[in-house]
């Protein structure tokens, strides 16, 4: 294995832990009611794993997150990094910076104007006497 891949493997293992630990610690620890039914989706590490890119979205209804949630987040990473340091052996802890995940909004988004886009064909089939 090349020195470039054994790199990017430990950032993925590294970052799947973060995940997991974040996730964990959002749930369990941080007592902000801005960040209930935040969900981590997905995290990304820098080359040296100095700092750690955390998406986050809302659980079941709702889909997106405020900036408020991100904000309330943002200004908890202090501790949630204090907590990470009692739970994953690293030399040091990355800086975390959260952002909205919004993948899943923007896939209902699409999805809606889809929808719109064959009901206008279906009405101009309609229309043209089934020819388009």
């Amino acid at each position: 294995m090349l020195p470039e891949e054994r790199k990017a493997r430990r950032r993925k293992m590294v970052a799947a832990v973060i995940q997991q630990e974040i996730s964990a610690i959002i749930l369990g620890e941080v007592k902000d009611p801005a960040c209930e039914g935040t969900v981590v989706t997905g995290v990304k590490m820098n080359k040296d794993l100095s700092c750690a890119m955390i998406a986050v979205r809302g659980r079941e209804g709702r889909l997106d997150v405020t900036e408020r949630t991100v904000s309330a987040l943002n200004h908890a990473s202090s501790f949630i990094r204090r907590e990470l340091r009692g739970r994953i052996e690293l030399k040091k802890i990355p800086v975390l910076k959260f952002v909205e995940d919004r993948g899943l909004v923007e896939s209902v988004r699409i999805a809606q104007l889809l929808n719109g886009l064959s009901a206008d064909n279906t009405d101009a089939e309609e229309e043209c006497g089934g020819k388009t």
